[in-house]
């Protein structure tokens, strides 16, 4: 008896019970199939956290660096504007001194020569076309060419960035605009006109009459008549509510312009 009792104790010491195996077995009984199977779900679920968080934690440091790098990008670009935008300056500087020295002797037409700088600005907008900084550039580099009588060098820098303003209208509208008026001067009217329109169905064009008009005076010019009469009358005809308040009064001026034009067209 005293044997027995030994040899039950000793089976069932837990150093000598038998260890569940974790690969399957047909010895397997359903407790440890079971078991088995909660030891390979909860495996599973350990290393889909793991690559969760490992995921989580690459993004955020790919963010981290793509971040910097835009800032740090954003800030060159930045940093190069302000230097042109200092030697635009110093040129008006130079002409006000020159101004306040020859008193009343000065020419009336003469303006500051700011060559320099709008070359500068020029060539900032071709190596930076896709940039807001860069569109910046080129608006106040064609604007000053186009005083200057000098259409190619605007074009230059206008063309490259059309395409790029679909997102910010306002920017677009400009570029679109002043185009137009260069090819109309170079007598390119089909171009003009192609410009004008699609500044006037930009939707969030809160001015589409001025582009009418241009149409309207181009469409004239070519000998078209008929046509400038009818978008002439299309500007009359334009309800003043569709007009945001703060552009009311450039709105009525332009319906008064087109009224003008259509008088001299009917006589």
């Amino acid at each position: 008896m005293i044997r027995l009792l030994r040899n039950t104790f000793q089976n069932n010491e837990p150093s000598k019970t038998e260890i569940i195996n974790p690969k399957r077995s047909s010895a397997n009984s359903l407790f440890e199939e079971t078991s088995y199977r909660a030891i390979r779900v909860a495996q599973r679920r350990k290393w889909t956290l793991i690559g969760s968080i490992l995921f989580v934690f690459i993004a955020g440091i790919t963010f981290l660096v793509y971040n910097n790098i835009v800032k740090n990008r954003e800030g060159k670009l930045a940093a190069e504007f302000a230097s042109i935008d200092s030697i635009y300056n110093l040129e008006n500087m130079a002409f006000q001194k020159l101004a306040n020295a020859a008193k009343e002797h000065l020419p009336k037409d003469q303006m500051p020569d700011n060559t320099n700088s709008m070359n500068l600005f020029a060539q900032f907008a071709k190596d930076h076309p896709t940039e807001p900084s860069g569109w910046q550039a080129a608006v106040r580099a064609a604007s000053y060419f186009i005083t200057k009588g000098q259409n190619n060098k605007a074009k230059e820098v206008l063309e490259p960035i059309e395409n790029n303003l679909n997102k910010y209208p306002l920017v677009e509208i400009r570029v679109r605009t002043a185009l137009a008026t260069i090819y109309a001067a170079e007598q390119n009217n089909s171009k003009a006109l192609e410009e004008l329109k699609l500044v006037e169905d930009i939707p969030a064009n809160p001015m589409p009459n001025q582009a009418r008009f241009l149409q309207g005076q181009i469409l004239f010019l070519a000998g078209n008549k008929q046509e400038a009469q009818k978008i002439f009358s299309q500007i009359i005809s334009t309800k003043s509510e569709t007009t945001p308040p703060e552009m009311s009064t450039q709105a009525s001026q332009i319906q008064q312009q087109a009224r003008i034009w259509l008088n001299y067209l009917d006589i």
